[in-house]
């Protein structure tokens, strides 16, 4: 948990006034996020005075976030410049630099972190371990002062992991021609601070504790004894609880629930009953939606839903059913899918577990470092049940893929996505689940089906993520799969960031539609004449990015992450300033335009023709773009006879 000092800015009353009126509000927020909240302290928008007061909270304080609110006030970044380049070249003064970085110049990365509301940004910098966010005035954006903060935090937080590898330390070095350096040169040690004498502990070993009249070798020795000490002991207790402790403590709690859920007379009670006794189940969590099982595996669990989730918050990631805190977490379904168990496509997470509980199970369909998939694993196990209340269900397994959840690792796909526009969009996403499966299974698919997604860690590429994709047996249909027709896909379509590593060609693919209509797909069994758009809404218009569900353990591979890749955010208008499309362009790439023609309703003088998009912003190069904006639409009004 990050602990943060916040600073007040006054720069005007109304703002002042709001955030003392949310304060409560906003420290119980931030505590959700991860972030406990040490002091909040008011200044003035004073850049001297502010600059001494952050110099001295850091040599003071053990915080390790600076947040600044209500501290900006214009649309470009010339009040984040008034406000904190003094404090900013404060700092810089005291970086050091050895013999290798004398002739350079050090400068502190400072970062933008996009749009938070009519056009008014934040931005974001770090200096040794401490970070530092600066967010624009509340009634400026329009936003509420709580919801400005969580949002301008959590776009910081991608901002400083994208960072953390090229400017460990937060800092650029550049030389006499102002060009920055390799990378490899900001990695330089800043821990030139004394750190405070620690207090004179009584009633323990002379032999391991400094003595006043010890010499400075006797004394150094000690203190290097009690750091080995510590550490032994923090690594023996860490080994036990994750190795030992932890999964003991995990394997009681669901125990106890796959007893309860199972504890059926299955010989004497009714056998055509429900698997799982629901009403004992309820009765311990109402959150408990489903449970799913796969055989051969450790899948066996309840399945949570909590209505209350969102991006910066999801309930049961580091919670048991009983809701209690656990590493392991529960199996739960996503928020993007707002109907729980009865959505279309019921998003399911869990963590990959080394020991393998929990979603670790989904694994043996495509191992860790795979890239392949285990069709043989596939064979035996082509059917997943999940149970409800609403009756037991089996599902059969019609994708099997491995992909990304990051913009920067190229063309995206976001496969979270829960409920669809029309049956056209929601055939174009089992198209695409399907095409990038490593088998071709032989299970039909149509608009009237409903899915399963299964989604855990992979660490091929950072905050990658294995998919399995199932979908509902009809009534009356065999639950059974003739695996034997099922084969290896020779071309499965991976994320551009898995060709820049490994090569190969990427393969071209369609709309479900055209691909239909040319005869390219087999496993499609309905009626055909689909209506309403294809375009998949959550793929073009929405941020997928999530937080990884289970960091790589000890041992394990290092999630790889590729040169880091600037998006810019593009936002199209309605006239009413509502949004038309959203895109996330790629550094240097030209605006895409969206489709269709925004309106203006007529009124009792004026009839209003679409003349195209305002792109005469001043600075923006539309054909190669370098920056964040926002475009609205042209009318020509006609006046009416």
């Amino acid at each position: 948990m990050f602990k943060c000092e916040l600073f007040s800015v006054q720069k005007n009353k109304a703002d002042t006034a709001a955030y003392n009126n949310a304060a409560d509000e906003i420290s119980a927020a931030l505590s959700v996020d991860g972030i406990e909240l040490q002091h909040t302290t008011e200044y003035a928008a004073d850049a001297k005075k502010l600059s001494k007061a952050i110099l001295e909270k850091l040599n003071a304080s053990d915080s390790d976030l600076f947040l600044f609110v209500n501290a900006l006030s214009t649309t470009d970044n010339s009040s984040f410049r008034k406000l904190f380049y003094r404090t900013i070249e404060d700092i810089e003064a005291t970086i050091p630099r050895d013999e290798e970085h004398r002739d350079l110049t050090p400068k502190l990365k400072v970062s933008s972190i996009g749009d938070l509301g009519n056009g008014y940004k934040g931005y974001c910098f770090s200096y040794s371990g401490k970070r530092f966010i600066a967010l624009p005035c509340a009634s400026l954006t329009g936003a509420e002062i709580k919801e400005l903060i969580r949002n301008g935090v959590a776009a910081s937080n991608d901002v400083f992991t994208k960072n953390a590898e090229l400017y460990p330390v937060g800092v650029a070095f550049f030389d006499q021609q102002g060009r920055e350096v390799d990378p490899q040169l900001n990695q330089i040690d800043i821990s030139a601070a004394t750190a405070p004498t620690a207090p004179k502990k009584q009633g323990f070993f002379r032999s391991f504790i400094p003595q006043k009249e010890d010499t400075k070798k006797q004394k150094i020795r000690k203190i290097v004894v009690l750091i080995a000490i510590v550490a032994f002991i923090g690594a023996l207790i860490y080994v036990l609880e994750f190795y030992i402790f932890g999964p003991m403590r995990n394997d009681a709690v669901n125990s106890e629930i796959q007893t309860i859920a199972h504890n059926k007379d299955k010989d004497g009670g009714d056998s055509d009953g429900p698997e799982q006794d629901w009403d004992a189940l309820k009765a311990i969590n109402e959150e408990i939606v489903g449970w799913i099982t796969i055989p051969d595996t450790k899948i066996d669990y309840p399945v949570l839903y909590h209505e209350g989730d969102d991006r910066y918050h999801q309930y049961y990631l580091k919670r048991t059913y009983k809701e209690e805190s656990s590493e392991y977490g529960s199996i739960f379904i996503d928020y993007r899918s707002p109907e729980g168990a009865k959505s279309r496509n019921v998003i399911m997470h869990g963590h990959d577990m080394l020991d393998g509980s929990m979603f670790a199970g989904l694994l043996g369909y495509s191992p860790k470092g795979d890239l392949k998939g285990d069709l043989e694993f596939y064979q035996d196990h082509p059917v997943i049940t999940f149970n409800t209340p609403d009756g037991d269900a089996k599902y059969k397994i019609i994708s099997v893929f491995k992909t990304s959840t990051r913009y920067e690792h190229g063309e995206f796909f976001n496969y979270m996505q829960g409920e669809f526009n029309s049956d056209a969009e929601f055939m174009n996403f089992v198209y695409n689940m399907r095409v990038r499966s490593f088998f071709d299974i032989p299970v039909t698919c149509n608009e009237g089906d409903q899915i399963i997604t299964l989604s855990t860690c992979c660490y091929e590429f950072y905050q990658w993520r294995l998919v399995v994709v199932a979908r509902k047996v009809r009534p009356g249909e065999d639950k059974n799969v003739d695996v034997s027709l099922a084969s290896r896909n020779s071309a499965p379509l991976f994320p551009d960031v898995y060709y820049s590593r490994y090569g190969g060609t990427r393969p071209e693919t369609e709309t479900f539609k055209s691909a239909n209509a040319k005869g390219l797909i087999d496993w499609y069994d309905g009626k055909g004449n689909l209506q309403g758009s294809e375009d998949l809404t959550a793929t073009l218009e929405s941020n997928p990015t999530e937080p990884p569900t289970d960091p790589p353990k000890k041992n394990e591979p290092k999630p790889t992450d590729p040169p880091p890749t600037t998006y810019f955010p593009v936002t199209y208008h309605n006239f009413d300033g509502s949004q038309y499309a959203a895109y996330n362009v790629k550094e240097g790439d030209p605006v895409p335009t969206p489709s269709g023609t925004p309106v203006i309703p007529e009124d009792d003088y004026y009839t209003y023709v679409f003349k195209g998009w305002d792109k005469s912003v001043e600075g923006v190069d539309f054909d190669h773009l370098n920056v964040g904006i926002d475009i609205y639409p042209k009318f020509d009004a006609i006046k009416k006879e």
